[in-house]
């Protein structure tokens, strides 16, 4: 997996961006965080934890929110165009980072960039491009894609959830997941 990392940071760094806007702007900072601490990281989450450990996690009651109730860490990410909320729920192969607001447009074009396209020796599939209705939060839209490699039984899950509703209290979702088939 450490190919796979090297070769996604590549893809991350080359990565050259045009913005326009503060909700751009946003969506690339959210794309660049992602890439750099889910992204990389999700071969070896317990190498991320250690890294954060002198950095201060949100207390359990507000990083509960981000981890859907899991036992686990929460810690904000601060960034010149928004803070962000990175979540790694305990004995889990699972990272997400949260943006608060972010254009769900320009979100959704830079991770399908990452995702769409696997580095070899791994296949990306899509296997989510869902659009609903939430009372709450509009229209949402949940992108998902797998990287698989040969002879192998673990994937990569790279999922994103987006709402442009203004109300939302998240507009950006993204997580990545090692699972088994």
């Amino acid at each position: 997996m450490s190919r796979f990392s090297a070769t996604l940071l590549m893809i991350t760094l080359g990565t050259n961006v045009c913005v326009a806007s503060e909700g751009d702007d946003q969506a690339t900072s959210f794309a660049k965080i992602y890439a750099s601490l889910c992204m990389a990281n999700i071969p070896n989450l317990d190498t991320l934890r250690e890294k954060l450990k002198p950095i201060p996690s949100l207390p359990a009651e507000k990083a509960s929110l981000f981890l859907a109730g899991n036992p686990g860490n929460a810690w904000s990410v601060p960034d010149k165009y928004g803070t962000f909320v990175l979540a790694l729920p305990n004995g889990q192969i699972f990272c997400a980072l949260h943006a608060r607001r972010a254009s769900t447009e320009t979100a959704i074009k830079l991770f399908t960039g990452m995702v769409a396209n696997a580095p070899s020796p791994f296949t990306s599939t899509l296997v989510k491009n869902d659009q609903t209705q939430s009372p709450a939060n509009g229209p949402t839209q949940t992108i998902s894609y797998e990287w698989s490699a040969p002879n192998t039984t673990r994937k990569v899950l790279f999922t994103l959830t987006t709402t442009s509703s203004e109300s939302a209290q998240l507009q950006v979702l993204g997580s990545a997941a090692i699972i088994s088939q």
